[in-house]
């Protein structure tokens, strides 16, 4: 049999009190922290997991941020909407009060006093700004987007954030998507006469345009000021332009033209019926922007949790393990003592 040298002896106790000391210094250094996860050494595949998460969790930070700025701006929009839908249905109300023969000329003036300042509120809609930007000036938001006769100075450009990971919403509506309908717009077909462009050029036709336009002679040129950004897929069918509406019914007033106010009335129906599904627009762009949030509200939850398992101390477990092992280097003192305290008729016999 060996025998065990008393060097050998000291070296084996020596390495059992520091192995239950570190132990403890571990435990004792979680129930600080309440951290089971202290150094990358302590779970290398858990801390890499961990990095992970806290790089997603930085991302869906940001597109709380970008939801958040998302969110202030289609509201915006969306309150413009609704005020120019309540502009136009009270001019619509107006038209069809005042296209009746029951009204008189100097009633009708005062009336084009009220349409007037409709138009004015719509032309400061139109330039409406969110701090230093204005809303519906496209990516030309640093520049007023409507001049003072109504004509459309910004572009069609559409501002796009990205909400969650790959999803990417428009947070504006262009001035000329809201104030204009497009020439290609599916709002309204094709006149028939334009698979005969022969007839274009007849007089008789060209009579029916100024009928259909409702070109007032007594303002031409202010109503000809008013059309001169608007653009014409044919000679019959051109772009409807809030502005340009409400003009023809202030000059239709004060010219006491009924037939013209009678004749306003599908062009106004035309334009509330496009704000409408422009609102219709933002709200379902808004619902899932919203729908974005809730989730990423969910994933953080649910990253947090996970975080939590793998770096966070179970503080029952943890003081548990601080006692077990406090009575393990306890009991290692004791078998060491026991061990070293011998005598030299020990070492004799």
């Amino acid at each position: 049999m060996a025998r065990v040298s008393e060097n050998s002896q000291t070296h084996a106790l020596q390495f059992s009190l520091n192995k239950a000391k570190r132990k403890i210094e571990d435990l004792q250094l979680q129930g600080s922290t309440l951290k089971k996860l202290n150094r990358p050494s302590d779970n290398p595949v858990g801390n890499i997991e961990i990095l992970s998460l806290k790089s997603t969790s930085a991302d869906n930070k940001q597109y709380i941020r970008n939801i958040q700025y998302a969110q202030m701006n289609l509201n915006i929009v969306e309150q413009s909407i609704t005020q120019l839908t309540d502009l136009m249905s009270r001019a619509k109300e107006l038209s069809i009060q005042q296209s009746s023969d029951f009204y008189e000329a100097n009633i009708r003036k005062g009336v084009a006093n009220e349409v007037k300042q409709l138009r004015n509120h719509a032309l400061s809609i139109a330039n409406k700004r969110l701090g230093q930007k204005f809303i519906f000036g496209g990516y030309k938001s640093l520049e007023k987007p409507f001049d003072k006769h109504g004509t459309y100075m910004g572009d069609k450009g559409q501002v796009i954030v990205e909400v969650s990971k790959d999803f990417f919403v428009p947070i504006n509506v262009s001035g000329d998507e809201i104030f204009y309908i497009a020439r290609d717009s599916k709002d309204s077909e094709g006149h028939p006469l334009n698979r005969f462009p022969e007839l274009n050029s007849s007089p008789n036709n060209n009579l029916e345009e100024g009928k259909k336009f409702n070109i007032d002679p007594v303002d031409q040129e202010a109503l000809s000021r008013d059309l001169a950004s608007e653009e014409r897929s044919t000679r019959i069918e051109k772009r409807e332009n809030i502005f340009s509406v409400l003009n023809t019914l202030h000059n239709a007033l004060n010219n006491n033209d009924a037939d013209v106010i009678q004749d306003l009335l599908p062009k106004i129906d035309t334009i509330m019926s496009r704000l409408v599904r422009l609102r219709a627009r933002v709200g379902s762009i808004s619902n899932s922007i919203e729908s974005a949030k809730d989730n990423l509200d969910v994933e953080n939850i649910n990253m947090e949790s996970r975080k939590s398992d793998i770096a966070d101390a179970d503080v029952a477990e943890l003081f548990s393990d601080i006692q077990k092992h406090q009575g393990i280097l306890q009991a290692t003192y004791k078998s060491g003592q026991s061990a070293m305290n011998m005598s030299l008729l020990d070492f004799l016999r």
